[in-house]
């Protein structure tokens, strides 16, 4: 059996928050009953969406509504941020917060789950400000991960970080929270990818931050082909033989293929058996929660008179949000934001969500691709070599039109 007991000292309180919104509470709680079950924590889970009546127990978690904790400017950033990034640059204020009434701090994503004690993330803490995991251990190149995405999307994996209370985690946690609220977007084409980039460049400025290389740390499918899971007598996972298995990552989980752990490609190693073990587990679980509230949807995608809010107009927002009254609430469906919406033609005709594309949509869109690059090479052959380049370039810094306040009619 996994030992529960906790080290914790007599003047010590420890925390351990994630944040999602409703639809992705069924994760949550599967973290939430994996730690409390394996360290009598109860996790604090702050809910990014409107308050709604939910169909879960409380006995794993409390529950924390954000649009009732009084945040300043929330009904603005909640516009201007999509789900991802709004939940993403909470993180560390929350994390400051917690911090006012606790002397440690745990953050894990809602797709992680426990599978032993947090002690020796604690024990960290007593030497350390901040501790941090890279995604990988080892350098990898031309592979199905590689350190070319590690320089898109950050050196650290930001699905975990624990800080304790000292003036050097205040002063990490404040500039970090400074950066995310700021500009938290989604923009990888741009350096910027949400809370998680910005760490990248924090050893530069904090000297304190701690990078641990426990590989029962933050386990998951980009690194999982240097880690060798195996059990031992008590049925007790390990990682590379002799380090417990604190906490395991389902990034991307593929909930229709468990066995194959997530949607993206990656080198499974010699761990076939028991990863699919595992994940066959996490899917146990999150079956186990999967009647959580009577409707799931995002309920900041919308205006108030239900109109879907797309992408486009949150980033059109963004770029001129200092123009607009401040006392203005932008999800009013008569308010300045509705008419600046109209005037740019930023709703959807159909009021159909924004599906992304991404990598995994190219195989089925291979005919419009085909199209796109025979206009291109039309394009090519119209403007010559030296301006296509030029136009090429034109259209990345098109992309962030969050910058490109001259875009819009005011």
């Amino acid at each position: 059996m996994i030992d529960t007991k906790i080290i914790l000292k007599a003047d010590e309180n420890v925390s351990v928050f994630t944040v999602c919104n409703v639809a992705y509470l069924n994760k949550a709680m599967v973290l939430a009953e994996s730690l409390y079950l394996s360290n009598k924590i109860k996790l604090d889970i702050f809910i990014f969406d409107k308050k709604r009546e939910l169909y879960l127990t409380q006995e794993y978690c409390n529950f924390h509504w954000v649009e009732e904790m009084g945040i300043p400017n929330f009904k603005k950033l909640s516009f201007k941020y999509n789900i991802i990034e709004l939940s993403t640059a909470f993180k560390p204020w929350i994390a400051l917060n917690l911090l006012k009434s606790n002397s440690k701090v745990i953050f894990f994503d809602p797709d992680v789950m426990v599978f032993h004690n947090v002690n020796s993330i604690l024990e960290g803490l007593d030497k350390h400000p901040v501790i941090l995991t890279p995604h990988y251990f080892c350098p990898k190149i031309n592979g199905l991960i590689d350190d070319a995405r590690m320089m898109k999307f950050g050196v650290f994996n930001l699905g975990f970080f624990a800080v304790n209370s000292t003036i050097e985690s205040d002063a990490f946690l404040n500039w970090w929270s400074d950066r995310c609220l700021l500009n938290g977007f989604d923009d990888a084409q741009f350096g910027i990818f949400t809370d998680q980039k910005w760490v990248s460049i924090a050893p530069c400025f904090f000297s304190f931050l701690h990078t641990t290389y426990d590989p029962g740390f933050n386990v998951a499918y980009w690194n999982i082909d240097e880690r060798t899971i195996s059990k031992n007598g008590s049925e007790n996972y390990y990682v590379n033989e002799i380090f417990p298995l604190v906490f395991f990552h389902f990034s991307s989980f593929d909930a229709e293929l468990p066995e194959k752990l997530s949607k993206n490609k990656f080198l499974m190693g010699n761990n076939n058996k028991l990863i699919s073990e595992i994940a066959i587990l996490y899917k146990t679980k999150l079956n186990q929660y999967e009647q959580i509230a009577q409707y799931i949807d995002y309920s900041f995608d919308y205006m108030s008179d239900g109109r879907y809010i797309s992408p486009t107009l949150r980033r059109a927002y963004a770029s001129i949000l200092d123009q607009f009254p401040d006392n203005h609430d932008p999800f009013d469906c008569n308010g300045v934001v509705s008419k600046f919406a109209k005037k740019n033609y930023l709703f959807q005709k159909d009021n159909k969500k924004y599906n992304i594309k991404g990598y995994s949509s190219v195989e089925r869109n291979s005919f419009g691709l085909d199209m796109l690059f025979w206009l291109l090479r039309l394009l090519l052959r119209i403007v010559g070599p030296n301006n296509f380049m030029n136009i090429s370039r034109l259209f990345i810094y098109l992309s962030g039109y969050n910058r490109n306040s001259k875009m819009w009619k005011l």
